[in-house]
C-alpha cells in the first residue's frame, strides 16, 4: 500500500477519498455480515478501465472508470458490497493459506503491477510487470464458489444499507454485454471477477418478490462522478465535452454538470473562466434554494 500511495495514479483527493470511505462505512455499519474487528480502507485509482480489487488487510481500490460507469449510486454500492464480502468471508486469506508462503509476495507484486503497468505503459519494464501480473492474476482469481458467496453476502449488505437491490444485477449485466460485444476490450472487472448468466440469474431470483425500492443518488455521488469525468483525457477535451453538454442541455442536474465544467477549466488552467462559472453556479444554487423554500 505504501508503493500504491506513492504512485501518480493513486488519487490522493480528499473529496473522492472521503466519499468512497463514507459509502463503504455506510455499507459496513448497517450490515450484520461485517465483523467489528475488520478494518477497511477505500481508495481510488486514476484509470479509465472498469475494475475494482480487494487486497489483504481490507484495502479496496476502485478505478475511476468503474465509478464513472456506475449509472446509479446503488450500482457502485453493489460492487463495493461484493468486494467487502470477499474480505469478510476471508476469501483472500483462504487462497493464501492454500498456497506456498511466496504467494504473499506475489500478491504484493500484483498490487504494484495493477498501477505500475498503467502509469508508464510505453516502458519495456511496465510491459514486463504487466505480463508478470497476468500470470499472478491467474492464481488469484476468485473461484465460482467464492463469487456466488460474495454475491449473496454482498446483496445482503446492500439491502441492509438501504440501497436498491437491482443495482447489483443491473451493473453486472451491463459489464457482461460490454464483454460480449467488445471481446478484446472487455472490462477488466470481468477478468478478475468472471460474471456468468447463472450468477446474474441467481441474484435476480433472490430479489424477486421484494418490494420496489427507488433510492435517489446522493449529491456526493453525482459530484464525485463529475469530478472524475473532468479528470479524464486531455484537459482541453474535457472542457469541450462539458461545454457541449451544457450548451445542448444534455444533463440531469445542471449544478453538477457546471461543477464538472469548473473542474475541467481549472485543470486546463483557465482560472478566470472557472471563476465566472463558479459565480454562475452560486446563482443556480441560490435560485434552487429559493424555490425549495417557497415550496
Amino acid at each position: 500500500m505504501r508503493q500504491i500511495r506513492a504512485d501518480p495514479s493513486y488519487l490522493d483527493d480528499p473529496e473522492i477519498a472521503s466519499y468512497l470511505s463514507n459509502l463503504g462505512h455506510k455499507l459496513i455499519a448497517n450490515s450484520d455480515e461485517t465483523r467489528a474487528e475488520q478494518s477497511f480502507e477505500f481508495f481510488a485509482i486514476q484509470d479509465s478501465t472498469i475494475n475494482a480489487f480487494a487486497l489483504p488487510g481490507g484495502f479496496m481500490g476502485f478505478n475511476s472508470g468503474l465509478i464513472i460507469a456506475a449509472q446509479s449510486e446503488s450500482e457502485l454500492a453493489a460492487v463495493m458490497a461484493h468486494e467487502i464480502a470477499h474480505v469478510t468471508q476471508k476469501h483472500l486469506a483462504r487462497m493464501i493459506a492454500g498456497q506456498k508462503f511466496d504467494m504473499i509476495k506475489s500478491i504484493a507484486t500484483l498490487a504494484v503491477a495493477i498501477i505500475a503497468a498503467r502509469s508508464n505503459p510505453q516502458a519495456s519494464q511496465a510491459i514486463l510487470v504487466a505480463s508478470q501480473a497476468s500470470a499472478i492474476q491467474s492464481k488469484l482469481d476468485f473461484t465460482r464458489k467464492h463469487e456466488k458467496e460474495a454475491d449473496r453476502i454482498g446483496l445482503s449488505i446492500l439491502l441492509d444499507a438501504g440501497f436498491e437491490p437491482q443495482g447489483m444485477p443491473a451493473f453486472f449485466e451491463r459489464l457482461q454485454r460490454a464483454g460480449r460485444f467488445h471481446e478484446n476490450g472487455a472490462p477488466s472487472y470481468l477478468r478478475t471477477h468472471p460474471i456468468t448468466y447463472e450468477r446474474i440469474a441467481d441474484i435476480q431470483n433472490r430479489i424477486r418478490g421484494m418490494p420496489y425500492r427507488q433510492v435517489p443518488d446522493s449529491i456526493d455521488f453525482l459530484l464525485v462522478r463529475a469530478k472524475l469525468r473532468a479528470m479524464q483525457g486531455k484537459p482541453h477535451d474535457a472542457v469541450v465535452q462539458f461545454k457541449s453538454r451544457l450548451d445542448e442541455k444534455r444533463y440531469t442536474n445542471e449544478a453538477v454538470e457546471r461543477y464538472g465544467y469548473i473542474q475541467a477549466l481549472l485543470r486546463d488552467k483557465k482560472n478566470s473562466q472557472a471563476n465566472n462559472e463558479l459565480a454562475h453556479l452560486y446563482q443556480i444554487l441560490q435560485s434552487d434554494s429559493s424555490h425549495s423554500n417557497s415550496d
